[in-house]
């Protein structure tokens, strides 16, 4: 069956307009950041831009600390072998879980040397643990109340530094629980 070229043209235009039609309720997902630029941005900021001094003495973001805080607090890797893990809210999916997009990888490198910088600290022999309680405008934009990080005292020819050893949210309105088995909020 050949269309005269009038059919062709009303077929072309129908066909137009209902791929618009259907594009329409996903327009709202353009300014959503996927998980892997998420990741990329996480890496980056940790790898080269990460910038931070604690009393004085360099703090690095050794790529298997990246790995475990990426794996452990955004992806959910173990989270069974321990009693409770937090997650930062990427907009990731966790066991069925649809978590809130509240911050970008970026951001999270930033509040991670926020709460190095100017969070309340607590010495426990090689290891330090700081706690950070987010200022209220960003409070409001992350949905993240409180932040811990954990740092470990390192010595590389006799010059001290210090290794982040993990980092992640402890609580807040966007900060998911998963506790003993289950969604603990």
């Amino acid at each position: 069956m050949v269309l005269s070229m009038k059919h062709q043209i009303k077929y072309a235009v129908v066909l137009f307009f209902s791929l618009v039609i259907i594009s329409i309720p996903q327009y709202h997902l353009v300014g959503a950041t996927s998980l892997s630029v998420d990741y990329y941005q996480f890496r980056h900021a940790a790898t080269y831009e990460f910038n931070v001094d604690f009393y004085g003495r360099p703090v690095y973001f050794p790529y298997w600390a990246q790995r475990h805080v990426w794996e452990r607090h955004v992806l959910g890797y173990d989270m069974d072998r321990v009693y409770e893990t937090t997650f930062y809210p990427l907009g990731q999916y966790v066991r069925g879980r649809h978590l809130p997009e509240t911050m970008n990888g970026y951001e999270m490198v930033y509040l991670i040397e926020q709460t190095i910088e100017y969070g309340n600290v607590h010495f426990y022999g090689s290891r330090v643990v700081i706690t950070y309680y987010v200022p209220h405008d960003e409070y409001i934009k992350f949905g993240i109340s409180r932040m811990k990080v954990v740092i470990e005292r390192e010595y590389y020819h006799g010059h001290l530094y210090y290794d982040v050893v993990t980092a992640y949210p402890v609580s807040g309105p966007a900060v998911a629980v998963y506790e003993g088995g289950h969604w603990a909020n």
